[in-house]
């Protein structure tokens, strides 16, 4: 034990970080200045504390800038068996002497950072409809922390991290991101333009799924939420309107048709019932039913009905609804992970909501 004894008979410290918010803080030795020698010696049997949620990094001054990390929760004296990087410089560098040299970081691996984004005046388009493009404006709050904190220090320079850079790196990084995403969505998941300010719940969960590689290749960090207050079409856009009319056109009008029968049928409901329904009655109010229905759809109306919508499949995706979806939609849904033969699903004409593989027109694809 001899070789780690050595002291320079001075006050130990007591190494550890209460600020009440940080991402990365650098500490000091009572009494030292920033810039000093003093700053970065550091005393065998001294206190290192780290709270959990935390790391201590221990930046050596040798010339590969080894570097030692300490996991919180951790109340420890400083010694090598604790410091497998330092019981080896110990013996060469600092012939065992205290104090050696060292910069020491904390590291927050408990604290969100929170960017709030705004993506402004950009085009939306679709394969299908190529000539017809839309403005969109995007607005959100995006939250990410630091897990893989070697990969961090790896990317980022310790000893010149400056946070408001940082924020501001992240910033115009999420926003390119943000926008090159949104704008591949309605080809990608099949989601027509003009219904995106009615998928935002969908739409978050896509830009977390898909901006979680680059921010984390790029800044070392893990996002843990993608919150979208807003997805602002260009309803004024002639090519919105236009839009508009060719993907909802027909379903919208036949909605209005069936509400109409459906209020003609119930004031026929209710006359039969002040009547008492009685047998020749209700005969009468069925027969007057059937008129409307036949007026409304049969051969007698010279009109002819707008054409039905395509059929599309509801499907529960982490206890959330989400659709309608087409079989080619479904399929490449299921290509990219987001559903699979357990994935419940449900359009209309089904009596309740059942496994995607039991479903005759569906579960081929999961074969």
């Amino acid at each position: 034990m001899g070789l780690f004894n050595k002291n320079d008979g001075g006050i130990m410290d007591v190494i550890r970080c209460d600020e009440p918010e940080y991402l990365i803080w650098k500490w000091h030795p009572q009494g030292s200045g920033s810039s000093s020698k003093k700053a970065n010696s550091i005393r065998w049997g001294s206190s290192l504390r780290v709270k959990e949620g935390s790391v201590a990094a221990f930046v050596y001054s040798n010339e590969g800038g080894d570097i030692d990390y300490i996991e919180g929760p951790c109340d420890k004296v400083i010694e090598t068996a604790n410091f497998p990087v330092l019981a080896n410089l110990v013996g060469t560098l600092y012939n065992g002497a205290s104090p050696f040299q060292a910069e020491i970081y904390f590291i927050n691996l408990a604290g969100l950072i929170q960017i709030d984004f705004g993506v402004g005046d950009f085009k939306l388009s679709q394969s299908k409809y190529k000539n017809f493009e839309v403005g969109a404006k995007v607005r959100g709050t995006i939250n990410f922390r630091i897990t893989d904190y070697r990969e961090f220090v790896r990317i980022h320079r310790l000893d010149s991290f400056d946070m408001a850079m940082f924020r501001k790196q992240t910033k115009s990084a999420i926003e390119r991101y943000v926008k090159s995403t949104v704008a591949k969505i309605p080809d990608e998941y099949d989601i027509p333009i003009t219904q995106m300010d009615r998928q935002i719940s969908e739409v978050s969960d896509i830009l977390k799924d898909k901006l979680q590689t680059p921010m984390h290749d790029e800044y070392g960090v893990t996002i843990t939420s993608v919150d979208l207050s807003a997805i602002d079409l260009d309803r004024d856009d002639p090519n919105f309107k236009k839009l508009e009319k060719m993907t909802q056109g027909g379903a919208t009008r036949l909605i209005h048709t069936l509400a109409n029968a459906g209020e003609t049928l119930g004031s026929h409901m209710a006359e039969a019932k002040k009547k008492k329904e009685t047998k020749d009655e209700g005969e009468g109010i069925g027969q007057k039913a059937a008129g409307v229905m036949e007026n409304m759809f049969g051969k007698k109306n010279k009109v002819a009905p707008p054409p039905l919508p395509d059929s599309g499949y509801m499907i529960s995706v982490d206890g959330k609804q989400k659709g309608p979806y087409d079989l080619s939609s479904l399929l490449k849904l299921k290509e990219k992970g987001k559903i699979n033969a357990e994935t419940l699903i449900w359009k209309d004409g089904m009596e309740k909501w059942i496994k995607s593989s039991e479903v005759d027109e569906v579960k081929h694809i999961f074969k």
